[in-house]
C-alpha cells in the first residue's frame, strides 16, 4: 500500500481527543465580475493522532478488495450514513490502528454525515472522504453507518460547460453551467454531494448550495480556509455557460432548487473534460 503524508496546516495534536478542527469555505464562487462573501460549506473534520508529530495523518490509497463490481456491493452507487455522533476513518480496515480522521455527525449544517462507498471488507466500508488531496479514501467501521443505494448521478463536462443529472437512465436536469476560469479551473475527478444548504435566492450563491467532497487544486486557501467546491445557484444568470468562477459550478436558481429537492446526499458527481 502506498501512503501519502501531507503537512497539516495549523495542526495541533493531543494524545486523547480532537487535535485539529477546520472549517472549509467555498472556493469557486467569486470572480472579478461577481464579488462575494465567503460562506462555509463543508463540515468540521478532526484528526486524531497520539504520536508527537507535525505531519498530517496518512491517507489510504489502497484499492478495495476485488468482487463482482467496482464497489464490491453489486450494481449501483452506495452511500454510508452515520448512525451515531460521528465516524472514525482508518488508513486500513483495522480498528486496532489509531483513526486518521473523525467525522462528526450531524455536520455543521445539521445534515447527516455521508460517504460514498467504493468497496468493503468484512467489517469495514472503503469510502471516499472529504479531505485534501482530492481522491482521498479511508476505511470506516460498518457498525457506525447504515447503507443505502442511490440511483442519482451527475456529470459536469468542462469541455462544453454543462451539467447533466440522471435518476437511473432518466435525465432530470441538463443545463449550461458557469465553471472555473482558466487560472482557477474546476478540478477533474470523482466526488459526491455531502451537504445541501438553503441560501438567500437573491444572493451570489443562489437558492441552494450543494457542497461537494472536492477542493480547488489551484488555490491553497480561500478566505483563510480550505478551498471547497460546490454546485450552487447564482444571482448572475447571464454568466451561466461562461468560465468565470474560482472552481465552483453555478446553475440557474430554478434548477438548483430542483436538485436540492430531489438529489440525495451521497450522490456521485463526475467532473470530466
Amino acid at each position: 500500500m502506498r501512503r501519502i503524508v501531507r503537512q497539516a496546516r495549523g495542526a495541533k495534536r493531543t494524545s486523547l481527543a480532537v487535535a485539529l478542527a477546520f472549517v472549509v469555505v467555498l472556493a469557486g464562487c467569486s470572480s472579478d465580475s461577481e464579488p462575494e462573501a465567503a460562506t462555509p460549506v463543508v463540515t468540521t473534520s478532526v484528526t486524531i493522532d497520539p504520536a508527537p508529530t507535525t505531519t498530517a495523518p496518512a491517507i489510504s490509497t489502497t484499492e478495495p478488495e476485488a468482487s463482482e463490481s467496482d464497489n464490491g456491493l453489486g450494481e449501483g452507487s452506495w452511500v454510508a450514513t452515520a448512525t451515531g455522533s460521528g465516524v472514525p476513518s482508518y488508513s486500513e480496515p483495522d480498528a486496532t490502528l489509531v483513526a486518521d480522521w473523525f467525522f462528526p455527525s450531524p455536520t455543521q449544517f445539521d445534515g447527516p454525515r455521508v460517504f460514498q462507498v467504493i468497496g468493503e471488507s468484512d467489517d469495514f466500508y472503503h469510502v471516499m472522504i472529504p479531505v485534501q488531496p482530492n481522491g482521498s479514501t479511508g476505511w470506516i467501521p460498518k457498525d457506525t453507518v447504515e447503507l443505502s443505494e442511490v440511483t442519482f448521478r451527475a456529470e459536469i463536462d468542462l469541455s462544453d460547460d454543462s451539467l447533466t443529472v440522471w435518476d437511473g437512465d432518466e435525465v432530470i436536469v441538463q443545463t449550461a453551467a458557469a465553471t472555473g476560469k482558466p487560472s482557477t479551473p474546476t478540478p477533474l475527478g470523482e466526488f459526491f454531494v455531502r451537504d445541501i444548504i438553503p441560501m438567500n435566492s437573491e444572493g451570489a450563491y443562489g437558492s441552494y448550495i450543494l457542497g461537494l467532497s472536492g477542493f480547488s487544486e489551484a488555490l491553497d486557501s480561500f478566505a483563510g480556509a480550505e478551498p471547497a467546491i460546490a454546485i450552487h445557484g447564482t444571482n448572475r444568470p447571464d454568466l451561466v455557460g461562461d468560465e468565470v468562477s474560482n472552481g465552483c459550478i453555478r446553475i440557474p436558481n430554478n434548477l438548483v432548487e430542483l436538485l436540492a429537492a430531489s438529489v440525495p446526499l451521497g450522490t456521485p458527481v463526475s467532473i470530466v473534460a
